[in-house]
């Protein structure tokens, strides 16, 4: 039947176009984003310890909260990889981040913005998931 994989392949094209997104805004986030300092609300220790090489990290989820011109509060949120230490929030730490001034609910902390590894590998995975997707297979079978 033709049209049978017609809706895995729409849901991973669109996967893999939002992972191009999420790659290209940190990275224009770097050159273009508006410079603001965020206050901590919340940090939260993910799951358990990292099965990565290194004992002893565990992936944080932050969560941040700055204010706009124009006195309106956009929250945002960022992971990070930590050791053991777990800190709380305390409402008085503040983070540098960056924003689109049209549109402060895409944000990121500075020290995320700009092209590095994680950025180019997300633009890289995302285009081989478009590309892998919307190839044409040949049948053997085809005379």
């Amino acid at each position: 039947m033709p049209g049978r994989d017609l809706i895995p392949r729409t849901l991973i094209t669109l996967l893999g176009i939002v992972l191009i997104l999420m790659g290209m805004s940190e990275i224009f986030l770097g050159f273009a984003g508006e410079r603001a300092d965020a206050v901590v609300t919340d940090i939260r220790r993910e799951g358990g310890e990292r099965t990565d090489g290194r004992p002893g990290r565990y992936t944080y989820n932050i969560g941040y909260t700055f204010t706009l011109a124009d006195g309106r509060a956009i929250n945002g949120v960022a992971k990070k990889i930590g050791n053991a230490v777990y800190l709380k929030a305390n409402g008085q730490q503040t983070v540098p981040i960056r924003y689109f001034r049209d549109f402060p609910y895409i944000s990121t902390m500075e020290k995320d913005d700009g092209s590095g590894a994680g950025q180019l590998t997300l633009i890289i995975a995302g285009g081989a998931l478009v590309f892998l997707m919307n190839t044409k297979k040949q049948k053997d079978d085809q005379i």
